[in-house]
């Protein structure tokens, strides 16, 4: 009996272990399949791989749950103990291809995840620098300001420790063969009082004395006069220029104060009185006053009223009286004086011989400019210039000129 039923059931136990080594077979001839999720989490710099192990019913493996700090994942090999240990996990049997697939597995959101992190992180990291940049570019420039302003202040110091080192000329210093006055290393032109005495020095600064100062006197007679040459080579310390004579303007005035003005010469003025009457005498005194409005005089060397002899077709200085004179000049010097606020002096010039003879007493006191062509002056009254020649030779100017001592 126990015969029959094995006979029955061999065939089913032979299918059985066919079909049990056919299995074991196709799992051998396999080749396993690990199929690897890369997970790269950025932090603090550092890259970490979570693989998690996942075997299917295939014995496929889907996930290692091990972490790696490298990019490369190692397949971890099985226990034999463990269920599933029939099956082969030899590195050798993986193919090339496989691997390159594996790796390519890695999840793209993730990818993309990590790039727009490593964009903003990169963003936070540039805009970080920049804003240390601008820092350290601020304190530079302060720093720079700083130096600057130290720089500066030490400059002036440097300047002023220069300035007390400097030997700057003071007093007279001759320069070849020409005398100078030095205030702190500047020339002094003009009057300078020295010692309680007037002291005079030329438009170049040449000095010219405490006396005997010249002085000339030129009108259109003297034609187009070379001013620059005048005052370079010429030992005169100013100019008197006729400003007309009754109530017409001089030919050449208008360029010789233009000139005057911009090589800073000394200058005054004087007219040429044709008055015979207080009326004449009055016009004569508006166009003065008018004129220096006119042309913004400024004349420092005083303002002139020419009285001498003279004559016309219709008439002459011989007719007026000392008395009429006395009226005229007194007229004439006060209201100049007065419409110049007193700042420049108003007075006459006159010849020695026409002020002792021709002005009484009075008119006199007004004379301060006497012409006199001689060695010496022998007018004796007040007076402070003495014109005592008419035909000196100047640079600059043509032809023979009328010069003039301050005394």
């Amino acid at each position: 009996m126990k015969k029959i039923i094995f006979l029955i059931l061999l065939p089913s136990i032979i299918l059985s272990l066919l079909k049990l080594d056919i299995l074991k077979v196709q799992n051998n001839t396999n080749n396993v399949k690990v199929k690897v999720k890369a997970q790269t989490v950025s932090k603090q710099k550092s890259l970490y791989v979570s693989v998690v192990p996942q075997i299917n019913q295939d014995y496929t493996i889907n996930n290692l749950n091990v972490p790696k700090k490298e990019n490369v994942v190692d397949f971890i090999p099985f226990d034999e103990n463990e269920e599933g240990s029939d099956i082969q996990t030899e590195t050798n049997d993986i193919k090339q291809d496989d691997n390159v697939a594996d790796d390519n597995e890695v999840n793209e959101n993730e990818v993309n995840d990590n790039e727009i992190n490593n964009n903003e992180a990169k963003e936070e990291i540039s805009s970080s620098l920049e804003d240390e940049n601008n820092l350290d570019k601020e304190t530079i420039e302060d720093e720079n300001n700083d130096s600057k302003d130290n720089l500066d202040y030490n400059d002036v110091n440097n300047n002023l420790s220069d300035t007390k080192k400097i030997d700057l000329k003071n007093g007279f210093v001759n320069e070849n063969g020409i005398t100078y006055y030095y205030e702190n290393g500047n020339k002094v032109t003009g009057i300078k009082q020295i010692n309680g005495v007037n002291n005079y020095f030329s438009a170049t600064g040449k000095y010219l004395g405490t006396s005997s100062i010249k002085v000339v006197d030129v009108s259109y007679y003297q034609k187009d006069i070379n001013w620059d040459l005048f005052k370079e080579q010429s030992d005169c310390y100013g100019v008197i220029l006729r400003l007309g004579y009754y109530d017409t303007l001089d030919k050449k005035f208008e360029r010789n104060i233009s000139e005057l003005k911009r090589l800073n010469i000394p200058y005054g003025i004087y007219l040429f009185s044709y008055a015979t009457t207080l009326n004449g005498a009055k016009k004569e005194a508006l166009f003065t006053q008018n004129m220096i409005s006119k042309y913004e005089i400024t004349p420092t060397l005083g303002i002139y009223y020419d009285i001498e002899s003279w004559s016309t077709k219709t008439s002459s200085s011989n007719n007026i009286s000392k008395l009429r004179y006395d009226e005229i000049i007194q007229y004439y010097v006060n209201s100049v004086s007065n419409y110049v606020n007193y700042k420049y002096k108003v007075k006459v010039y006159s010849g020695r011989w026409y002020a002792l003879n021709r002005l009484s007493d009075s008119a006199r006191k007004y004379v301060d400019w006497v012409a006199e062509y001689n060695s010496t002056c022998k007018y004796n009254e007040a007076y402070s210039m003495w014109q005592y020649t008419s035909k000196a030779k100047i640079p600059g100017i043509e032809g023979l000129v009328d010069v003039s001592y301050i005394l």
